[in-house]
C-alpha cells in the first residue's frame, strides 16, 4: 500500500514521537517488585509497540516486500533488542530474553501484516501470533484476576476459582478434600527445610477499616503443628528487612480445623518504632520451621472483616 507524500510524513511525525517516547523506558522507570502484575504485564507489551513502531519507520522509507528486507530488518531488531536486554542487565533492570523473543515477534507481526497476503503471509501472520499470544494473554488474566480480587474484597481468597490462586506462592495446589467454606481449599505442601510455608504477595485494597484478619487452617496430621504467620508492609519490604518491623505471630494448630482470628490492630501496632501501614501491605506469609517431616496442611476462607 503506498501513502501520500502527506499522509508519509504524518505517519513518520507519529511513529518518530512514539519511540522517542518510548525508548528511554527501557532504561528508566518500569514497575517494581511491589507493582501491581497489570502494570507489570503491560509494561512488557511495550516492547511489542516499540518494535511495530520500528517496523512502520522501515515500511515509509523502504520497500520492505520480499526475504531480503525481512532478513535485515529482523536481524537488526534481534541485535537492537539484544543491546537493550544486556544493557538492561548492567544498569539495575533485569534483562529478559523473553522481552527480545516479543521483540522480534513483533516485528515478523509487522512485517507480515504490511505485505500483500498470499499463502506464506498469512502463515507467518499466524506464526507471529502465536509468538506473541503469552505477552497478551498474561495482560488479560492479570487484568481479570485484579477485577475478580477487588470485587471479592474483603476475601481475601476462598479457592473456589482456580483464579484465586493468582498471587499465592509456594508448593500449593487447590484441593476438594477438605475444605471449611464452599467447596475447595489450598493445599498446601510443607517440607522439612529451614523455612517452608506459602505467602500471599499480591494485594489491590486497604486494609483500613477492618477489625479482624481471619482465616481456617486444616491439619490432617494427629500431631498438632507450629506455624508462624507475617505480614509485611511496602516500608518493611524495602528496609533492612528486620524482624521487629514487622508483624509475626505463632499459631499452634492441632489436628482438624482450627479457626484463626487475628486483630487488625495487632497487625498495624506490631512494628517496634513505626505503625505498619495498613494501605500497602505487600505479603502474608504462613511457614513452618524446620518440620521433622513433611506434611500437608489446607487452608480456606481467608478474609478480613
Amino acid at each position: 500500500m503506498m501513502l501520500s507524500p502527506t499522509s508519509t510524513r504524518r505517519l513518520m511525525f507519529l511513529v518518530g514521537s512514539l519511540l522517542i517516547v518510548i525508548f528511554p523506558f527501557f532504561f528508566i522507570g518500569g514497575p517494581t517488585f511491589y507493582s501491581t502484575p497489570l502494570f507489570r504485564k503491560l509494561w512488557d507489551c511495550g516492547h511489542i509497540v516499540f518494535f511495530v513502531s520500528v517496523v512502520i519507520a522501515f515500511y515509509t522509507k523502504i520497500n520492505i516486500s520480499g526475504w531480503r528486507p525481512f532478513i535485515v530488518i529482523s536481524v537488526t531488531v534481534f541485535v537492537l533488542g539484544g543491546a537493550i536486554e544486556v544493557i538492561q542487565a548492567h544498569t539495575g533492570r533485569d534483562g529478559n530474553w523473553q522481552d527480545l523473543l516479543n521483540d522480534v515477534a513483533a516485528t515478523w507481526l509487522a512485517l507480515f501484516w504490511l505485505q500483500k497476503s498470499n499463502l506464506w503471509v498469512w502463515l507467518g501472520r499466524l506464526i507471529a501470533m502465536a509468538l506473541l499470544m503469552p505477552p497478551v494473554t498474561a495482560v488479560f488474566f492479570a487484568a481479570w484476576s485484579q477485577l475478580q480480587a477487588e470485587k471479592n474484597f474483603p476475601v481475601l481468597a476462598d479457592f473456589e476459582s482456580s483464579i484465586d490462586l493468582h498471587g499465592w506462592k509456594g508448593d500449593i495446589e487447590r484441593s476438594n478434600v477438605f475444605h471449611s467454606s464452599g467447596n475447595y481449599s489450598l493445599k498446601a505442601h510443607l517440607n522439612t527445610k529451614k523455612y517452608s510455608g506459602l505467602s500471599l504477595l499480591e494485594f489491590y485494597n486497604s486494609w483500613q477499616g477492618y477489625t479482624t484478619l481471619s482465616f481456617d487452617i486444616y491439619n490432617p496430621e494427629p500431631l498438632p503443628i507450629d506455624l508462624v504467620i507475617r505480614v509485611s508492609d511496602v516500608r518493611h519490604e524495602l528496609g533492612a528487612n528486620v524482624l521487629t518491623d514487622r508483624f509475626n505471630k505463632k499459631l499452634h494448630v492441632e489436628s482438624g480445623w482450627n479457626p484463626i482470628e487475628i486483630p487488625v490492630a495487632a497487625i498495624r501496632q506490631a512494628p517496634a518504632t513505626r505503625q505498619l501501614d495498613m494501605d500497602s501491605i505487600t505479603s502474608m506469609i504462613i511457614f513452618a520451621m524446620q518440620l521433622q517431616k513433611e506434611q500437608d496442611i489446607y487452608l480456606d476462607n481467608v478474609r478480613l472483616q
